[in-house]
């Protein structure tokens, strides 16, 4: 039986979250996990009943996202899925556009920054999003993308998901924004450097590639780890600041984050 079942809250399904609330109205759930129905207001025990049941599937996800890192702390690299301020960060260069683009979001994960990407999704604007674990790739199908944010996109095609690594998409200058969930300091190098040779590829002339690290990670890590482990953060670490010494032009420091993280922007051909 699925967890969110054994927790009274109802089914992950193409409608998003339902629950029968105790005065007989069908309450469906919102992108977001946002409340936004006039009965709520008439009805307080429904409305409990229904906040109750929204965060407990919040909950599930954050557990599904929590036992994945556990199995595979190398392919997560997080603990937590990003908040919403740190969505906004990612995101500010791609919703102060102004003419249709092409985004890609690679390693959405459990889908906080893609929800957020729904709302300011524009009417000519298309979303690609690439994730490679398939218990992230339902929860993307089955409870982000079936919202009523990503309605019209979806209906016209303009919404998809691309399971498989990033290493093996074959576009070239296809995406005006890139916006990126990836652990790069839990890569190899030379998995590092595949990934940034794609993302170059496969971003436009002029294009934005946005990424996240944790405050102080790196520095922290390589004065942890030992041996190989150290090797390969340090080799990592040395990449990464040479691409933001030559590339980055924007940086925002997000506190409302668990940990707190920077969102960096960077273009490649400036």
């Amino acid at each position: 039986m699925p967890l969110e079942s054994r927790l009274g809250i109802g089914s992950i399904g193409r409608a998003g979250f339902t629950g029968r609330v105790a005065c007989g109205y069908q309450v469906p759930g919102t992108a977001g996990l946002r409340l936004h129905y006039p009965v709520l207001r008439r009805c307080w025990f429904a409305s409990y009943v229904t906040y109750t049941g929204i965060v407990a599937l919040a909950f599930v996800h954050h557990l599904q996202f929590i036992r994945r890192y556990v199995r595979d702390p190398k392919v997560v690299g997080a603990v937590a899925p990003s908040s919403r301020a740190l969505a906004v960060a990612l995101s500010r260069h791609y919703k102060n556009s102004d003419k249709p683009a092409t985004v890609l979001e690679v390693g959405a994960g459990t889908g906080p920054v893609t929800r957020y990407l729904g709302t300011i999704l524009g009417d000519a604007d298309s979303l690609d999003i690439c994730e490679v674990q398939p218990s992230f790739v339902k929860i993307l199908q089955h409870d982000v993308v079936s919202s009523q944010a990503f309605g019209p996109a979806v209906k016209a095609g303009r919404v998809n998901i691309i399971a498989k690594p990033v290493q093996q998409l074959t576009d070239e200058n296809r995406y005006d924004f890139i916006i990126s969930g990836l652990p790069f300091t839990a890569f190899d190098l030379s998995d590092v450097r595949d990934i940034f040779d794609v993302i170059r590829r496969v971003l436009k002339p002029g294009g934005v590639f946005s990424y996240f690290e944790y405050v102080g990670l790196r520095k922290i890590s390589r004065n942890c780890s030992l041996g190989k482990k150290r090797s390969q953060i340090r080799g990592v670490s040395s990449f990464l600041n040479r691409l933001i010494r030559e590339h980055q032009f924007d940086r925002e420091m997000v506190v409302k984050n668990f940990p707190p993280a920077y969102a960096r922007h960077l273009r490649f051909d400036s």
